[in-house]
């Protein structure tokens, strides 16, 4: 932008008003932005996970959430999942039953590193790959519905990573620390 451009966005209203508005939106730290990218997506993936398991239930009451929760702890696969992967999921360049324990597994513990914001560009990077999977072998038709969402947001994660509100963030101030301690 030349100097010109500058002086004259700076006199228009509408110019004003673009600046002001680009000055309250750098307001909002990319933690808090991160960090509700990665409840979202973990949220999605880790409900789908659920119905994919079988095993002990634990029970929570999560005031916050304004009901209790229950959540499957992964001893195995149902049936129901290696017969999904086995007819709709076929057509994937995975067998059916390994695609069905990596995914179902898959959906149980990234989220929870999402969540955590631990090794989240990793978990970010297989749930992003779970969905191009689904995209190019299983639902092309979900991809302006569904999956274009997903991967711009987990894009976004590998990108940037988790943010300053995650356990990446913290480990890695605990060893710039101990690097500056050490030199």
């Amino acid at each position: 932008m030349t100097a010109i451009d500058a002086r004259r966005r700076r006199r228009s209203f509408v110019g004003a008003a673009v600046d002001g508005l680009a000055r309250a939106c750098g307001i909002i730290p990319y933690g808090l932005i991160a960090f509700a990218l990665r409840l979202v997506m973990a949220r999605l993936f880790f409900l789908s996970g659920q119905e994919k398991i079988e095993g002990p239930r634990i029970f929570a009451h999560l005031p916050f959430a304004g009901s209790d929760v229950s959540i499957i702890l992964p001893a195995e696969i149902k049936a129901s999942t290696l017969a999904l992967f086995e007819t709709q999921y076929a057509h994937m360049p995975i067998p059916p039953e390994i695609a069905a324990y990596i995914f179902g597994y898959a959906e149980f513990v990234l989220p929870i590193c999402l969540v955590l914001g631990f090794a989240t560009r990793f978990a970010a990077l297989g749930l992003l790959l779970m969905t191009l999977l689904l995209q190019v072998y299983v639902s092309p038709e979900l991809w302006w519905s569904s999956h274009v969402y997903w991967i711009c947001i987990l894009a976004v994660l590998v990108s940037l990573g988790p943010g300053a509100i995650s356990f990446d963030a913290l480990l890695r101030y605990l060893y710039r620390r101990e690097q500056a301690a050490a030199t």
